[in-house]
């Protein structure tokens, strides 16, 4: 189970704007990330449609986290999909592979918690009071 770029980054970026006390630009965001500008506006798209992140046109615009309690896996879910586990490389013996039950208890495992750790909590390992937390 390899987590791609997209989860990566949106995970990130939802760090970042949990340290955020205002909405935050796309170049804000990039500067303090290292994202591209594009990605990130990319990244936003299932972030907005799940109402993960707010977004705010204009001057003072930009995007911020649209709630507390936001867990990593709503961050995954909406950016990655279902998580599935890798399964054997040419294996076709899905039920009865040991190998296939260790990778679903594994992505149990990984889902659960997943579903445990917030945003917040993550962003609050960073620095407090810098803009960013130091991301």
């Amino acid at each position: 189970m390899k987590l791609s770029t997209k989860g990566r980054y949106s995970l990130q970026t939802m760090v970042y704007l949990a340290t955020c006390r205002e909405h935050c630009s796309i170049r804000s965001i990039s500067e303090a990330t290292g994202i591209t500008s594009g990605y990130l506006e990319q990244l936003m798209i299932p972030l907005r449609r799940a109402q993960l992140v707010e977004a705010e046109r204009g001057v003072q615009g930009g995007y911020k986290i649209a709630r507390t309690g936001i867990t990593c896996h709503d961050v995954l879910a909406a950016s990655e999909g279902d998580f599935h586990p890798a399964p054997c490389k040419q294996c076709h013996k899905t039920d009865a592979c040991k190998t296939h039950q260790i990778w679903a208890l594994l992505q149990s495992a990984v889902v659960d918690f997943s579903k445990l750790v917030t945003i917040d909590e993550l962003a609050s390992h960073l620095v407090e009071g810098e803009a960013g937390g130091g991301i």
